[in-house]
């Protein structure tokens, strides 16, 4: 039986501090009544767009001046900073919040959030929405206390970024998070067949919450297929973004031991810490860094 919970111990509301606040993927009903009281109570809100702060703001009758909402996007973020008088932020509630979902996973915010640890000034976490998280929530994938999950955020657009992130997550995970747009999902599914020597199972999360809303569970070369005969008028790959979610279990590379790394390996080893260790290896011998110690320095 748990434990009765306090009044007092829910009230977070008021204290001077930044406040990262999650919001609705697409539905406007999803917003918590924390986060809306919390918006309410801020007297400076952060907004990676005020456009869209304010059509949320608006649904729900949050009412801000002009003064009180900022933008605070990728490209503004650090002169942001520069301008933002801290000393007086330091008495203020401030949210901080991206166009969808939650501030900081793959959208801006991060700055922020490390200039006020910096300054020793308090961060609030107020969860909500993840597309990540919500995702897996509806994949079916048991995650097993032995196994990883890494979210690798939106998949990279360059040839030898995709081929390095891919070996680097070969070697150490078990699943993996994407996030992709519709127009550039097939790509993606063409890195996936062209790296990996057997075929992957994927499961897709299209417009979580929105209109447009579908799911599909099947290996990379039957979507391959689905994409080349309808292309994006399919609707499960029509409009807006998704999360791609694909099972490695199956791909785990194993590494190819040389005399120089084994030579290394039992030189160091007794002498470096393992952390370092595996940092030395791996970038002398172009290796995964988490993939050497788990592998070698983690018993």
């Amino acid at each position: 039986m748990g434990r009765v919970i306090h009044k007092q111990e829910t009230e977070q509301e008021k204290k001077p501090g930044l406040y990262v606040i999650s919001t609705p993927i697409g539905n406007l009903q999803d917003l918590s009544l924390r986060a809306k009281k919390i918006l309410e109570q801020c007297e400076l809100v952060l907004a990676e767009d005020t456009r869209m702060a304010n059509k949320l703001f608006n649904a729900f009758n949050i009412n801000k001046k002009k003064s009180q909402l900022i933008s605070c996007y990728r490209f503004n973020e650090t002169e942001r900073i520069h301008k933002l008088n801290f000393e007086e932020l330091s008495t203020y509630m401030v949210g901080l919040v991206s166009d969808a979902g939650t501030p900081c996973v793959s959208d801006p915010g991060s700055k922020i959030v490390e200039k006020y640890h910096q300054l020793g000034l308090p961060v609030f976490s107020v969860p909500g929405c993840c597309s990540a998280m919500a995702g897996f929530s509806i994949s079916g994938i048991e995650l097993k206390n032995n196994q990883t999950l890494t979210f690798g955020g939106f998949f990279p657009r360059k040839e030898k970024d995709a081929q390095k992130l891919l070996d680097k997550l070969s070697y150490g995970s078990d699943y993996v998070i994407f996030f992709e747009t519709v127009s550039r999902l097939e790509s993606l599914l063409e890195h996936l067949k062209k790296f990996f020597d057997e075929d992957v199972f994927i499961f897709l999360a299209k417009e979580m919450t929105k209109i447009h809303e579908a799911t599909w569970r099947g290996y990379c070369s039957e979507i391959l297929a689905e994409l080349r005969i309808n292309g994006t008028k399919k609707a499960q790959f029509s409009r807006g973004e998704l999360v791609v979610i694909i099972n490695l279990t199956e791909q785990k590379k194993i590494f190819e031991l040389n005399k120089e790394f084994e030579f290394w390996l039992k030189k160091l080893k007794p002498h470096v810490k393992s952390s370092v260790l595996a940092k030395i290896l791996s970038e002398k011998f172009g290796k995964n860094r988490q993939a050497v110690y788990l592998e070698f320095l983690k018993h």
